[in-house]
């Protein structure tokens, strides 16, 4: 089996050697660098890189993607797509040819999503179609390209392949994704992919006139069926729509009942309301859900210490005692530092002994 790690580049010197390194035991690795200004290419070329430079004007990113494909050799059979903020993880070359068979066009490998290199704190992981067949495959959309197959495709999935994933923030790629975005729906504005991406974007950059009715417009699409991103969809139309909040973050409950970020929504519109006998229903479902999704609509904050503390609060001003001060244990032991959870539950612990010397 002939394998090819490749991706594109621009200024991704900091990661040039990492990316290199965690690819050493492909056959070949390219790079197609887009227009460097930084030591990009000469520590690529320096760790064995074959690099290729290439200008795609306008910018698309799966024009580029595709150029790069075009450079891996006829003789290649099992191609790896990995962005330079990527770094696959030792071992993985033996994984995939036991995972690989004779009829497997693409293959799923694990991403796991990092804070930084040196930190193996998971944050979020997800499937991904990182390997495929060297023919049949090619990038299509300007922006969040998806890998499609001329043909019927046999795709395969190995858990045990792990692709990390350290993003680098301080890059403004995502500054180029919005009108990319803008592109790719004026295109097929039928892609159901595009048109939550796109209102999302358009929720983040303030444009709440535009981007409610592209979300309201995904759920009504017919290849609209995930239910976690539906329900995330309803998330973010809730966040938008403060008059229409509540009836919101329930058809997003009804949609995906298993996920915490949607009971947290809730806790936080209850506790805003004063809304006791609710928030406590909230937190109780909330804190019932002990398992992530595993996709990339993970939400880590709602693993944090908020819904126990919310929970607490609500147990107290319901006068179930030992729950205040359960939750409030938990809320603390998640967040240690935090003097107000500290207080609270010192004041649990005096309330729940003073009712029970009462009684």
């Amino acid at each position: 089996m002939k394998i090819a790690v490749y991706t594109i580049a621009l200024n991704e010197a900091g990661n040039a050697e990492r990316w290199a390194n965690s690819a050493i035991d492909a056959d070949y690795r390219i790079v197609a660098d887009t227009g460097s200004t930084d030591d990009t290419v000469g520590r690529l070329t320096a760790a064995g890189v074959a690099v290729h430079s290439i200008a795609v004007r306008p910018w698309r990113f799966d024009d580029a993607r595709n150029a790069a494909m075009a450079l891996i050799p006829a003789d290649v059979d099992v191609c790896c797509t990995m962005d330079m903020d990527r770094f696959l993880e030792p071992g993985w070359r033996s994984k995939l040819e036991a995972a690989w068979t004779p009829e497997t066009t693409a293959l799923y490998c694990q991403t796991v999503y990092r804070a930084s290199v040196d930190d193996p704190t998971p944050l979020r992981s997800w499937p991904a179609k990182n390997f495929h067949h060297r023919w049949g495959y090619r990038f299509k959309r300007p922006v969040h390209e998806a890998l499609v197959f001329a043909g019927e495709s046999e795709v395969t999935a190995s858990s045990d392949i792990v692709m990390f994933e350290v993003q680098d923030l301080a890059k403004p790629t995502r500054s180029n994704y919005l009108p990319l975005m803008e592109v790719a729906h004026k295109e097929n504005p039928d892609d159901a992919q595009i048109c939550f991406w796109l209102g999302r974007d358009l929720m983040w950059a303030n444009q709440h006139e535009r981007a409610v009715p592209l979300l309201e417009r995904y759920l009504a699409l017919p290849a609209t069926k995930w239910a976690e991103e539906r329900s995330e969809a309803m998330r973010y139309i809730a966040r938008m729509l403060p008059e229409q909040r509540l009836s919101w973050l329930d058809k997003a409950r009804m949609e995906a009942p298993h996920r915490r970020e949607i009971w947290l929504d809730l806790a936080e519109e209850f506790h805003g309301k004063a809304d006791w006998v609710n928030l406590f229903w909230a937190c109780t479902n909330g804190i019932e859900k002990t398992h992530r999704t595993g996709s990339y609509l993970d939400d880590s904050n709602c693993w944090s210490f908020r819904l126990f503390d919310l929970g607490a609060i609500a147990a107290w001003h319901l006068g179930v005692m030992n729950l205040a001060v359960e939750w409030g244990q938990k809320a603390l032991d998640l967040d240690p530092s935090n003097q107000r959870l500290k207080n609270n539950l010192e004041f649990f612990i005096r309330l729940r002994e003073e009712r029970r010397a009462g009684a």
